[in-house]
């Protein structure tokens, strides 16, 4: 044992273990993006089931992915903390769902349209629990893996930029493909199939390199003792979490609120592109420039973090950055009709500042996960990460199903859609409405929560990391002897 914690100490992480990492976030998103942006016009315009209908499957299914996500964490901790064999703890999961992934999506996106009626309803509900099962294992085990490949906070922060360039890259491979094979295939049953098997092969072959390329090298958080009182794994541990951890509060609150804008943001964007410019080819070019830049933002992270004196300086920025870019858009357009390239380019910017919280919030949800050892001993990065993902299903499930209802509400006609007609005046100014001002007032209330309740700044950062220093010499010191 003193063996191996010294050699974990001693091995730097590869360029191998960044991009590995970074694959993960990428393969998920790539089948992520089809679903999460056009699965209602899949479900309504071409199956032609009803909003209603659609309203409840979406309530349905996400309500079990809010309890599956903290049930997964929580049971890949205890099934690590039974384990008698000397197996890796999160990786072995990530392996487990690359099949009901890529398989699950391929049929969701397939099978329904081959159906009537009610056996139309049930191969969707029953292919999109197939699908979330898989994603849930692989984006639980992927997040929770951090805390047992990264040996010390640079590392950590370097994995969270990994991540954040890999979700970005994998974002821009799907929405640079799927519009265009919309395009020239047609909003039809053969244009989203094939739109879900190019995102869901793509998409396995990247998970399936996040699995080979990375390693549990912590060796310190990997192995405890199962049968000391304080490192038993509860379901109940949780509760604790929000009790006393004040970080992850404001990580939480933090992201059902900046989910729910980026959710309606996505969901109404295809809608702004196709009725609004009515070109939904040029939804590619936005999500260019969206996300190269932030890619750039992310490899200049460590040095921005550096000169703002911290992550969530950084994040506070960015977020009022995108506030004032997406606010003026749509005071602009309010008077005036702009050209297709401005709102793109004007959009794309914005977005791209308001997602960078995203992008950037897994170090610190590292972070919390450390404070929350440090308060209770006790170190359970599943339950806690899983935890983190039920919150962000919270906000996905109010967006989704308000999206879906306002659709309806605002006029929405898909019939006028597909015969080449306008939709009414009202119905387009709720489309730039959604699109524009929802993602900035979820913006302001992330800043909001990073300004007044996130406190793990100042002398209480500093009590944190002596705490850490102290587990370290704690570590060399058992090597020693």
């Amino acid at each position: 044992m003193a063996k191996e914690i010294a050699k974990a100490s001693q091995n730097e992480l590869t360029w191998k273990h960044k991009i590995g990492y970074a694959a993960g976030d990428a393969g998920g998103v790539m089948t992520l993006i089809l679903v999460g942006s056009y699965m209602t016009r899949y479900i309504t315009n071409v199956l032609t089931i009803p909003y209603a209908t659609l309203s409840v499957l979406l309530l349905i299914w996400n309500i079990w992915d809010m309890v599956n996500d903290p049930l997964m964490g929580t049971l890949m901790d205890k099934t690590f903390a039974n384990a008698k064999s000397d197996r890796d703890k999160f990786r072995p999961w990530i392996l487990y769902s690359i099949a009901p992934i890529v398989l699950g999506l391929i049929a969701f996106f397939s099978v329904p349209s081959l159906l009537n009626g009610f056996s139309a309803v049930a191969a969707l509900f029953l292919f999109k629990i197939v699908y979330e099962l898989g994603y849930t294992m692989m984006n639980i085990g992927m997040g929770s893996l951090l805390g047992t490949m990264a040996t010390n906070d640079p590392e950590r922060a370097t994995l969270s930029s990994a991540r954040g360039m890999g979700s970005t890259v994998g974002s821009l491979v799907s929405m640079v493909a799927i519009p265009q094979i919309l395009s020239r295939l047609g909003e039809n049953p053969q244009g989203y199939f094939w739109s879900a098997v190019v995102c869901g092969v793509l998409g396995g072959f990247s998970i399936l390199l996040h699995y080979l390329w990375t390693e549990e090298r912590n060796i310190t958080e990997k192995n405890s003792d199962p049968n000391d009182e304080k490192n038993k794994v509860r379901f109940t541990d949780i509760i604790n979490v929000f009790k006393q951890n004040r970080a992850f509060l404001a990580l939480s609150l933090h992201s059902i609120i900046i989910v729910f804008g980026t959710t309606i943001y996505s969901q109404f964007n295809a809608y702004m592109y196709a009725d609004v410019l009515g070109d939904i080819s040029l939804l590619s070019y936005t999500s260019i420039i969206s996300m190269v830049l932030t890619i750039i933002i992310l490899t200049f992270a460590p040095g921005l973090v550096k000169r703002f004196g911290g992550t969530v300086r950084v994040i506070r920025a960015a977020l009022l950055i995108g506030i004032v870019l997406m606010a003026s858009l749509f005071g602009v357009m309010l008077g005036t009709d702009i050209p297709a390239a401005v709102f793109l380019v004007a959009s794309g910017v914005g977005f791209a500042m308001i997602n960078l919280s995203v992008q950037m919030q897994w170090g610190l949800v590292g972070e919390s996960i450390d404070y929350n050892e440090y308060l209770t001993g006790k170190r359970t990065e599943g339950a806690i990460y899983g935890t983190f993902s039920l919150t962000r299903r919270v906000g996905q499930t109010i967006s989704q199903s308000l999206a879906v209802l306002m659709i309806g509400w605002i006029g929405y006609n898909p019939e006028l859609t597909n015969a080449g007609i306008a939709q009414a005046d009202g119905t387009i100014f709720s489309i730039k409405f959604m699109t524009l001002v929802v993602p900035a007032i979820a913006a302001l209330g992330s800043w909001a929560c990073f300004k007044f309740i996130w406190h793990l700044e100042g002398d209480l950062r500093d009590k944190l990391t002596l705490w850490k220093d102290s587990k370290t010499a704690d570590v060399e010191g058992f090597d020693e002897e």
